[in-house]
């Protein structure tokens, strides 16, 4: 028989993207970013009585433009997985997506929450492709996926808030990207210098 503990549904906060940092590396743009409150009780939940969870991330480089559609360079959807082996007591984590790939195994709860909500080093575009005298920003949106697991979790787990949940699209600030740009995090507290980078108001 199959017992599955579920919390009581209680309203949460809504998940959302900050620290949207953006620079380059060689001839590559890559960018950072984290979500917050991501993991809500029944989310939690389901990861520890092994439904694997994942959250997408849709990373969009665009050019600002102000007598049209501002323009799509380039993009990259980036999925983190997380899937817990209860025999082991080890937490199982992958990332995916255009140029990225990689898995690590973590015992730590606090592990594995921040390798699911941190972005880090992801590849968006190359570097040929910009133009120093242009407007350029970081679009991102998060989904959290359920819907590749197995029976029974399909089920019990379909009616639950988390089922559909996401993130609204969150913007970086207008920057002017130098291909000799070193790779930065936008960090209020911290300042960085900004020779090969520029900062404009929206």
């Amino acid at each position: 028989m199959l017992f599955i503990v579920i919390r009581p549904v209680v309203a949460e906060a809504s998940p959302s993207l900050v620290n949207i940092g953006v620079g380059t590396k060689g001839k590559i743009v890559f960018m950072n970013a984290r979500l917050i409150d991501g993991f809500n009780d029944s989310v939690m939940d389901a990861i520890e009585n092994g439904v694997p969870i994942a959250f997408t991330f849709l990373v969009e480089l665009r050019q600002k433009n102000s007598l049209w559609n501002d323009t799509l360079v380039s993009d990259n959807t980036i999925k983190h997985t997380i899937k817990y082996d209860s025999l082991k007591k080890i937490y199982r984590f992958s990332e995916t997506g255009k140029r990225v790939k990689r898995k690590i195994i973590t015992r730590n709860k606090e592990n594995y929450q921040k390798l699911m909500l941190t972005l880090e080093n992801i590849p968006i575009a190359s570097t040929r492709r910009l133009n120093l005298n242009k407007k350029y920003y970081i679009r991102i949106k998060a989904n959290l996926e359920t819907d590749h697991i197995w029976f029974p979790f399909n089920h019990l787990f379909s009616f639950l808030p988390f089922n559909n949940l996401e993130a609204a699209w969150a913007e970086s600030s207008p920057l002017s990207i130098n291909p000799d740009l070193a790779l930065l995090e936008n960090k209020p507290k911290n300042k960085t210098p900004r020779d090969n980078i520029k900062q404009l108001k929206k």
